[in-house]
């Protein structure tokens, strides 16, 4: 099967695009082709399809400027990347378009021509685009309610959008218009939700419940090795405010018999840092950006793992990753992480932003060997069952074969 792969990165920036390589090989490793189209960028991983790539555009800081109208347009509608997407449609004809994040960098000018040429789109849903202008939900260190079904321009009252009136008046302005042409909902034939969480809030939103099948990420236990104990409960991922950090790190100052070590890196580092050297929290060791291997030995000589999101994760891959180490997770009752995560079995869940309850829970696996060994098996034994690459190939062809039998 010939499948082509839209996101707008092709390195490794996120969860998004971590997710789109293991699926990427995975098909490639069942005899399928699968052809990226993305924005051209010097850091994407190299490959023969890179001329039909859209040319750059700038995101991060959208200003009163050339540069800035360029990006503004892009957001709206790209011909661009309409015309090079027909190419390359006529060119590899593909059976299925799987779409990742295509928003603001490529936009979705691309899906009614998978249409004209009558093949299926398949979405996987990585953040919360298709419902609100503030994909993350997230605004002003809390949880963003202020978009209604269909009303996006609230979000330019509460600057919900880099706390930009500018931004966000952008953002509302490209949903509204997205939703008028239908470029979203009439061309795209399924959206895959990691989390029941997300399917279920997808479908409140207005998102017919035939579109959405829930899908849960996976990861290849295969390449980890897990050991069942550890001298320090541990903390990955990116050192922003939804991430709650901050509340670990004011948990870690209640239980400083606990060493506590928290990699990645973020805008949050240098408050992060200030906050445990206030608080005397000399068990914290920030350990920076790990990858590969080194990361992979942070997992292995934990007890445990910590994931204190204060936002609506729409997965949680930390959470598999430690799974495949054989530990048992604590984490925020909150979004997928609650399904993910089971309470009792593979981990404890917890309120949102309460120290003292983390603190209570971390402190109870950390004098609890055989709990902690118990749950990280029944951690590893997921991994390697529900969340197995090969029980993810299937419901994803299952996915394909279906839609190209409506075909």
């Amino acid at each position: 099967m010939n499948i082509i792969m839209a996101n707008k990165f092709y390195y490794l920036k996120g969860g998004a695009e971590r997710y789109l390589f293991e699926l990427r090989d995975l098909l490639i490793r069942h005899g399928h082709v699968v052809v990226p189209f993305a924005m051209k960028d010097g850091r994407n991983e190299s490959t023969y399809w890179s001329d039909r790539f859209v040319s750059p555009v700038q995101t991060d800081r959208v200003r009163l400027s050339w540069q800035g109208l360029r990006t503004a347009g892009r957001m709206l509608y790209s011909f661009e990347a309409r015309r090079k997407f027909s190419g390359l449609l006529d060119e590899v004809k593909p059976e299925i378009v799987h779409i990742h994040n295509i928003y603001h960098q490529i936009s979705p000018s691309i899906l009614p021509e998978a249409k004209n040429h009558g093949i299926p789109v398949v979405l996987t849903a990585h953040d919360y685009k298709l419902i609100a202008p503030n994909y993350s939900l997230f605004h002003n260190g809390a949880i963003c309610e202020h978009t209604k079904s269909n009303q996006y321009w609230s979000a330019v009252r509460a600057r919900c959008v880099k706390g930009s009136f500018l931004a966000s008046a952008l953002a509302a302005a490209e949903m509204t218009l997205h939703r008028r042409l239908g470029l979203w909902h009439d061309n795209i034939d399924r959206i895959i939700a990691p989390s029941s969480f997300l399917a279920t809030l997808l479908e409140e939103k207005g998102i017919a419940k035939t579109k959405i099948v829930h899908i849960p990420h996976f990861i290849d236990a295969t390449l980890w090795h897990p050991h069942y104990d550890g001298d320090y409960a541990l903390f990955v991922g990116r050192l922003s405010s939804e991430k709650g950090v901050e509340t670990l790190v004011r948990a870690a100052a209640l239980i400083k018999n606990i060493p506590v070590h928290i990699v990645g890196i973020g805008p949050e580092d240098i408050r992060l840092h200030r906050i445990a050297e206030e608080l005397g929290a000399d068990n914290i060791q920030f350990k920076g950006y790990l990858s590969g291997e080194a990361l992979r030995h942070e997992y292995r000589h934990a007890r445990f793992v910590v994931v204190p999101s204060v936002c609506y994760e729409v997965f949680g891959l930390s959470v598999l990753e430690a799974y495949a180490s054989g530990k048992p997770v604590v984490a925020s009752r909150l979004g997928g992480l609650s399904e993910v995560v089971r309470e009792g079995e593979t981990g404890f869940l917890v309120s949102v932003s309460d120290p003292e309850d983390l603190a209570e829970r971390m402190e109870v696996l950390w004098n609890s060997p055989d709990k902690v060994q118990s749950m990280g098996q029944q951690a590893r034994h997921l991994a390697e069952t529900d969340y197995a690459p090969e029980v993810h190939y299937r419901r994803i062809m299952a996915v394909y074969n279906d839609l190209l039998a409506r075909k």
